[in-house]
């Protein structure tokens, strides 16, 4: 029996510059715990150490994807991000055939180049499918806005991993949002 880890996050030094630069890890809790003892550095690894951590475990193979919050508050600067990053996790899966396959990362505050991008990994880079992370900026991704991409993960048959995120600062739930209540 094979043992695939399907939610196995990575990110890149250049992604961790960025957040940092926005002061995400003030607001986002799970930006501050990625810096927490050797998290960071096993985030960034995509490779031996990786290989060396699966093997220990017994998993075979790792289904790699953006750690939260991915790209969703990068704005325009996401895009040739979002590449360099999908860009590292092929060259992973390359460098280890078998071991790795990959949940496309989304520029998801420029949705026309979020649609190609997915496009490019499932068709091109054979990925398994993205991850999204549950907002961009104070929209949450039932917004409509965000319909072309659940439109296209629809007609291609592609899967989209919903991971959640912490709320923005002001908001308590869904809930509230939606009867126009927004309470700190």
């Amino acid at each position: 029996m094979r043992i695939i880890a399907t939610e196995e996050h990575m990110m890149t030094a250049e992604v961790g510059q960025a957040w940092q630069a926005l002061g995400l890890e003030e607001s986002d809790p799970g930006v501050a715990y990625q810096q927490v003892g050797d998290i960071g550095p096993r985030l960034l690894d995509l490779s031996e150490r990786r290989i060396a951590d699966m093997d220990a475990a017994r998993i075979d193979v790792q289904v790699l994807s953006l750690t939260t919050p991915a790209l969703h508050d990068l704005g325009p600067d996401s895009v040739d991000m979002a590449r360099r990053v999908n860009d590292a996790m092929a060259a992973a899966i390359t460098r280890h055939p078998g071991r790795f396959e990959a949940m496309a990362t989304l520029p998801m505050a420029c949705l026309e180049a979020a649609t190609q991008k997915l496009e490019r990994c499932i068709f091109d880079r054979k990925f398994s499918g993205a991850m999204l992370c549950g907002r961009v900026g104070a929209r949450n991704l039932d917004h409509l806005g965000f319909a072309p991409i659940f439109d296209l993960a629809g007609r291609r048959r592609v899967p989209l991993l919903l991971h959640p995120r912490v709320a923005p600062d002001g908001y308590a739930t869904l809930g509230s949002m939606a009867s126009g209540i927004a309470w700190k």
